[in-house]
């Protein structure tokens, strides 16, 4: 691994803002602890300028959204580590405008937090609409950490993205190395935020996943699907872009993307080099897909 520093990649952040705090970085991405050296840092971690713990220790941070080491960084704190045994805090840090939730910080933090008794607190957490399985809005929110543990008869209401260029090929993207399923490959997708309708959370995952802007008016619905295993509700759709449109991958989610044709496609989606929530859904589509995607 190239272990050069880069200075402070933090450009854009609003020093002023209440959640905004420096980390001077003391185990960069790459390096091993120092105690512990089968432990290697898939984040940058170090301390915040400034502040210190009860005891009088450095407060400690972990950096989320960069895959290369630096020396300082400077973010927004979006949550705290809380580990019982020793009792203490981490902060984690996030570059401007880069939203994580939950599940993403703790499969980030694993190679660390698998040896400690600890839990991760969002400060900012997602907040989902809670639905019957009509989609009926029950009236309340739910936030994304009970994602696992919703009553019987409540939903969500999660997107799936296939993005496909005017030459027929399609977009799949690679999952980074922090993430559950490392290195695997997927399309777009995740779950609508309260107030958003199926069509506007499709438009901002592809946005924040790949840096694709498009309408609700270009989406073209594949399948809808209820899964009541997984108390949610799937809407699958189809985004249109052209030849010129370029795809910037969000920092710590996605790590490499590639356009395939037909063949390529289903190969991979069909291997274990895929995603396996997606797989089953293919399967159950597939024809419907393939039809979309490649027919139409």
């Amino acid at each position: 691994m190239d272990n050069t520093k880069t200075p402070n990649p933090s450009s854009g952040i609003d020093p002023d803002s209440d959640d905004v705090y420096s980390v001077e970085v003391v185990r960069p991405v790459g390096t091993s602890h120092p105690e512990y050296p089968s432990i290697v840092y898939s984040l940058n971690y170090g301390y915040v300028n400034g502040i210190t713990t009860e005891d009088g220790e450095p407060q400690g941070a972990f950096i989320v959204g960069l895959e290369t080491p630096v020396e300082h960084f400077t973010g927004h704190k979006i949550a705290i580590i809380h580990r019982n045994n020793p009792c203490e805090e981490k902060w984690v840090i996030a570059p401007d405008n880069t939203p994580y939730n939950k599940q993403q910080i703790e499969e980030m933090v694993y190679f660390v937090e698998q040896f400690y008794e600890s839990s991760v607190e969002m400060l900012n957490e997602e907040m989902w609409d809670a639905y019957d399985q009509d989609e009926n809005k029950l009236g309340y929110e739910v936030p994304r950490s009970m994602a696992k543990s919703l009553d019987d008869g409540v939903y969500h209401i999660a997107v799936v993205i296939y993005t496909r260029r005017e030459d027929g090929c399609v977009l799949t993207t690679q999952r980074s190395r922090n993430k559950t399923y490392p290195l695997k490959w997927e399309v777009t997708g995740g779950s609508i935020l309260a107030g958003e309708t199926p069509a506007q959370g499709a438009c901002r995952e592809l946005r924040e996943e790949t840096g694709i802007d498009v309408d609700e008016q270009s989406l073209f619905l594949m399948y809808h699907y209820r899964d009541d295993e997984r108390h949610c509700i799937y809407y699958a759709f189809r985004a249109e872009i052209t030849m010129d449109t370029a795809v910037h991958l969000q920092l710590g989610e996605t790590m490499d993307s590639q356009f395939l044709h037909e063949g390529e496609f289903v190969k991979l989606i069909e291997s274990d080099r895929f995603v396996p929530s997606e797989q089953g859904r293919f399967a159950l589509f597939n024809e419907r897909i393939v039809n979309s995607l490649f027919r139409n």
